[in-house]
């Protein structure tokens, strides 16, 4: 029985001591069992053969110690929603951040290319997030190693406060209102950029232009307001469907009145290397009238859901 000992012993080393004496000796007391049952079944064998396709059918030491004792995960089960939660929270204002200041890098650099934006937002966003997973994680280990985690919200809800959801598509994904909240604050740079920047810029909005986007300005600030909205709510309500539903109305509206706007740019070449002036401009008339199909669609989609709600 010398391999038994090896066994208990090596099982003995992967649980906690104050679980040893108790599981070592339930564990006995199951192999004993199951030698008995192989030895009436094949008496024939040596006890050794029969104590060998015991523990192979058991596993390794730490597999059964597994079962008496599962691993603790670095995270707490009950906190990992919010954990998750505020993660994506974390990541999305830190990808928010990056955006603004790889977009001011950029309308500040002439000859700073959209790969050079790219890499530099790119570069920026994993080191932050980096520093943010470990901040975070290490946070909520240091949360669940104490004994209460109920917090005082946990204690005072009230199931009267559930929302009615139900509809698969109330739910609102969070990649989703990162993207809205990212297009939004980078058209707000775009457009105010040229009045208290210092970039000289050969190529230039025209008066109209530059009129009407610094006029609908405001819709991107309600848009973004819209998008915290969604952001604090995360499920779709009445009121939020009929305020997006607005949100995107005005906006076919605004980029359709820029499509018919001539000229869009002042100050460009008659010739470029990749396209003449008149193409320049049918082709920025062509992008706002497939990027107005966007709002348009969500504007059907939104016109469809609200009567379900």
């Amino acid at each position: 029985m010398d391999l038994l000992e090896r066994y208990l012993a090596a099982v003995q080393q992967e649980l906690p001591k104050e679980k040893q004496q108790d599981v070592i000796r339930e564990l006995k007391a199951n192999i004993l069992d199951q030698l008995d049952a192989q030895q009436a079944q094949a008496p024939a064998q040596s006890d050794e053969e029969h104590l060998l396709q015991v523990l192979r059918e058991l596993g390794p030491p730490k597999q059964i110690a597994y079962q008496f004792h599962p691993p603790q995960p670095l995270i707490r089960a009950e906190l990992m929603p919010l954990f998750r939660f505020t993660l994506f929270m974390v990541l999305g204002i830190i990808f928010l951040i990056n955006l603004v200041q790889s977009t001011l890098l950029w309308l500040g650099h002439d000859q700073m290319g959209l790969l050079l934006l790219l890499k530099h937002m790119a570069g920026g966003f994993i080191r932050d997030a980096v520093f943010a997973f470990t901040a975070i994680t290490l946070g909520f280990w240091a949360i669940g190693q104490e004994q209460k985690t109920h917090c005082a919200a946990q204690k005072k809800w009230n199931p009267l406060q559930l929302p009615q959801l139900n509809q698969s598509w109330q739910r609102i994904e969070m990649g989703d209102i990162f993207t809205d909240l990212a297009s939004y604050l980078f058209l707000l740079m775009l457009i105010w950029y040229p009045v208290w920047g210092e970039a000289a810029m050969s190529v230039e909005l025209s008066m109209s232009s530059r009129f009407l986007l610094q006029a609908f300005s405001p819709l991107l600030l309600l848009g973004i307001a819209v998008s915290l909205w969604q952001l604090k709510q995360r499920y779709w309500t009445a009121a939020l469907l009929k305020c997006n539903l607005l949100l995107n109305v005005l906006l076919v509206s605004a980029i359709l009145m820029l499509a018919w706007v001539s000229p869009f740019f002042i100050g460009v070449p008659e010739q470029l290397p990749w396209m003449t002036a008149e193409q320049l401009e049918r082709s920025i008339t062509i992008s706002l009238l497939i990027i107005a199909l966007f709002p348009g669609w969500e504007i059907i989609r939104d016109w469809r859901r609200l009567p379900r709600l």
